[in-house]
């Protein structure tokens, strides 16, 4: 699809809305209101503009899609499940994710493995006999530091509607990361208060952000009061 050329302007402003898009476009461009829905619309389809929330959207500038390599141990845990479970719901996510935007790497990695209800205890099961002692179901912070060893599998439920990874649909997205990290009571609480605001400042340097997936994400949570907290903490505003 050719591309389309965006004004300066709008690539630095952090979001923008329809009406001042096309605000821009008639001055920089001189369109019409109807030329600019069709440019909007092919910017949009080209993936050179992005929608951040309802009536939100940001021009691509150096961000790309976040894509994450995983250990050859969470690959394994990936695959076990995929072979016993072929059509089911599941995320993994491994804390090592976040060395990439934090001060103090973590040196002991752990995974997350989110499964759909129903299938949590017979996937514990299946895991548990592959990898014996290291796997904990929906642990508290207190029992996930109890029994803590490196590699640890802790296996939860997956909320409905959690978005399904770009590149393989068990990989999770950095927008599910984000909320897990700054509401989620386990993972919360794993992560040091000191390094949220450097993984929430780098995600949203280096990566585009889907905002409207990621609230629609923490209000299947029931923690979008919560999230829009911390995001606002952080110097970050969600217009959604």
């Amino acid at each position: 699809m050719k591309s389309i050329t965006i004004p300066e302007c709008l690539k630095e402003m952090e979001s923008f809305s329809r009406n001042e898009y096309n605000q821009v476009m008639n001055e920089k461009r001189g369109l019409t209101e109807p030329q600019s829905k069709y440019e909007l619309q092919k910017a949009l389809d080209s993936g050179e503009i992005i929608r951040k929330g309802w009536n939100q959207y940001t021009a691509i500038k150096n961000r790309q899609v976040y894509l994450h390599s995983y250990s050859s141990e969470a690959e394994d845990v990936a695959n076990l499940i995929e072979d016993n479970y072929y059509d089911a719901d599941f995320q993994v996510f491994e804390m090592t994710q976040l060395n990439q935007f934090m001060n103090h790497l973590v040196a002991h990695n752990t995974i997350f493995v989110a499964v759909e209800h129903e299938l949590v205890e017979y996937v514990f099961d299946t895991l548990n006999e592959k990898y014996p002692g290291r796997v904990m179901l929906k642990p508290s912070l207190e029992m996930y530091y109890r029994y803590f060893q490196d590699d640890e599998i802790v296996l939860t439920r997956l909320p409905s509607e959690t978005p399904k990874g770009i590149d393989k649909p068990w990989q999770a997205r950095i927008e599910k990361i984000l909320v897990d990290v700054l509401t989620d009571k386990l993972i919360g609480g794993i992560v040091p208060d000191g390094e949220k605001a450097a993984i929430v400042e780098g995600a949203y340097h280096d990566f585009i952000i889907d905002e409207r997936t990621m609230m629609r994400y923490a209000k299947r949570k029931g923690a979008t009061e919560k999230m829009m907290n911390a995001l606002n903490e952080y110097g970050r505003i969600v217009n959604v």
